[in-house]
């Protein structure tokens, strides 16, 4: 999902404080831990439906969607109708489906539209359907699906999701889609469940005005008029995280361009934009194949090359669905003057959010996380480290520890507000590709993790255990930390007029952390210590009494403070 775009100097932090003064991220430029951590919010029962995987929803697996829905934005509607092909788990006499309240559901049906009637009950947005005989395990079946309605309104797309409806400036129809947070069932009929991602899916989108294209994820099949209704048709042939699918509604210009992969496969790019934004589209777009090229070196090859590539023209910034790329960003290069952050961002989650996807919205940062890092990884291959440096540092500044990094799960929580999962989430990587000190095998690991889980849902679990065993050291002491608690640990320290230097951790909620190493400055110069809970002494020239964090490649998920009374606990273990 689309984030915060830094710019130098000034103008970054002058944009911090307005931010944190509108309540959305705060401005720190200390490692602090707040006085209370946040609480979650009181989740409503529709949550509760929407987010618990019970057994009316793991009884059965979706493979395919079939979508046909006619968009008219004069009163912003939906109508028409979806298939869900699924294979049942075990033997099944009902099954929960989801779709937002202001849509109503004209039939339900098993198999196809000439198929049998299903009886169902509606209970806020869970639609649950009752069988007539049992479904024995192991047999698919067809659940057709007729609707129609207002879909809810995106507030602030795409955090606050829904329906965007515009007009572009020549006064023509102008709509997107964007439902992580919200869910796919805001504007379509389905399991709406983010474990469960079809291994496929068709789409037609219709409306009735043939000057205007229809663009969704994957490959475009053809257009169709009849009674002067336009239908646009899209196949997507690769698993796709159902918030992910979407469809984009202009008047559009088409771009075609071609990018050679590191394994010699041939992608096809295909960009949508505004017909008056053509030629500097064009022109901007170019930077996409380098973005591509340079996370394929880093990560391993794009997950999608049967369903290409676009960037498709959004009336809000951007939002990373599948092949789909929604992108609004003006045509600026608003990254160090020379990228796209919303390409580069939202590229990235190519990789991490569509080929690897979070099973559970409480691991959104092995989306948000890992993206937000390969932004500085992307910037430190093209130009070299010191860049991507002072790129996390901008970061550093908006960690705010209110709560864990790892959410509740079976709520389909992700708050846009709460932004460690983005800045934290990286520096967590960044801070354990130090302590490893071993390049090749930290992006052994990495690459390990996206070669194994690409095209599946997971957790972060299973990113650990398979850290763990790349590397062959447990490192669940560190991710026990940085990962279920909001606190980071702090380092008490004083330093004596004779060279004396006491220190030792305070606030740490995991046990073995005396593993971590870190480095402090005295006077300038740099000392590589392994603190525990118990106070050590480390003796340094007698010049002085100033110490600072390492302000470079190490540990900045920690805080400093000085206690002068630590020599009081020294004493007895003398």
């Amino acid at each position: 999902m689309k984030r915060l775009s830094l710019k130098p100097a000034f103008y970054v932090l002058l944009l911090l404080v307005l931010l944190s003064s509108c309540g959305l991220f705060g401005i720190h430029f200390k490692v602090h831990n707040p006085r209370k951590p946040d609480k979650y919010p009181k989740f409503s029962k529709e949550t509760i439906l929407l987010g618990e995987v019970t057994e009316v929803r793991k009884s059965f697996d979706v493979y395919f969607y079939d979508l046909d829905i006619l968009i008219e934005p004069e009163t912003k509607t939906l109508s028409g109708w979806v298939e869900i092909r699924a294979t049942a788990q075990q033997k099944i006499d009902s099954i929960q489906l989801d779709l937002d309240q202001p849509l109503k559901i004209d039939a339900i049906k098993l198999g196809s539209r000439a198929g049998q009637e299903l009886r169902y009950t509606r209970h806020l947005r869970a639609v649950y359907v009752k069988f007539p005989n049992s479904i024995p395990q192991g047999k698919s079946f067809e659940i057709f699906v007729q609707y129609h309605g207002k879909p809810v309104v995106a507030r602030k797309p795409p955090w606050s999701g829904g329906l965007t409806w515009k007009k572009d400036k020549n006064k023509k129809p102008w709509v997107s889609v964007s439902c992580e947070t919200e869910g796919t069932s805001v504007w379509m009929p389905c399991k709406d469940d983010t474990s469960d991602e079809p291994d496929s899916a068709r789409m037609r989108f219709s409306i009735a005005d043939t000057s205007l294209m229809i663009v969704s994820n994957g490959v475009h099949t053809g257009n169709t008029i009849v009674n002067n209704v336009k239908t646009c048709s899209w196949k997507v042939s690769n698993p796709i995280n159902l918030y992910n699918l979407t469809c984009y509604v202009g008047d559009f210009a088409r771009i075609d361009d071609t990018y050679k992969g590191i394994t010699g496969k041939t992608l096809a790019i295909t960009h949508y934009v505004l017909k008056p934004n053509l030629a500097k589209a064009t022109a901007h777009f170019k930077q996409v194949k380098e973005h591509i090229r340079i996370y394929e070196e880093i990560y391993g090859p794009y997950a999608w090359y049967n369903d290409g590539f676009k960037l498709v023209e959004s009336p809000y910034a951007g939002m990373e669905h599948q092949s789909a790329i929604a992108y609004g960003n003006g045509y600026k290069n608003d990254l160090n003057g020379q990228e796209d952050y919303i390409i580069l961002h939202e590229t990235g989650h190519e990789w991490f959010g569509n080929a690897i996807t979070a099973a559970d919205l409480a691991d959104v940062w092995l989306q948000e996380g890992f993206t937000t890092y390969g932004e500085a990884l992307y910037l430190e291959k093209k130009y070299n480290p010191k860049v991507a440096e002072q790129h996390l540092y901008q970061y550093r500044y908006m960690i705010a520890n209110k709560l864990p990094l790892v959410g509740p799960t079976g709520r389909r929580y992700f708050d846009y507000h709460y932004g460690d999962v983005y800045v934290k989430g990286a520096w967590v990587l960044h801070t354990l590709r130090n302590q490893l000190n071993n390049d090749s095998l930290f992006f052994s690991a990495i690459r390990t993790f996206y070669a194994e889980q690409s095209k599946k849902t997971t957790d972060s679990k299973t990113f650990v255990a398979t850290f763990n065993r790349v590397t062959g050291k447990n490192y669940d002491w560190f991710f026990e930390q940085y990962l279920y608690h909001n606190t980071v640990p702090f380092l008490e320290y004083k330093l004596y007029p004779d060279g004396t230097f006491l220190y030792r951790w305070t606030d740490l909620k995991s046990d073995n952390f005396s593993q971590l190493r870190i480095q402090v400055y005295i006077m300038g110069k740099a000392y590589e210590i392994k603190p525990s809970v118990q106070v050590q002494s480390l003796k340094v020239p007698p010049v002085g009494d100033k110490v600072t964090a390492r302000p470079d490649n190490w540990t900045m998920l920690f805080g400093m403070r000085e206690n002068k009374k630590l020599y009081k606990l020294l004493q007895p273990q003398q």
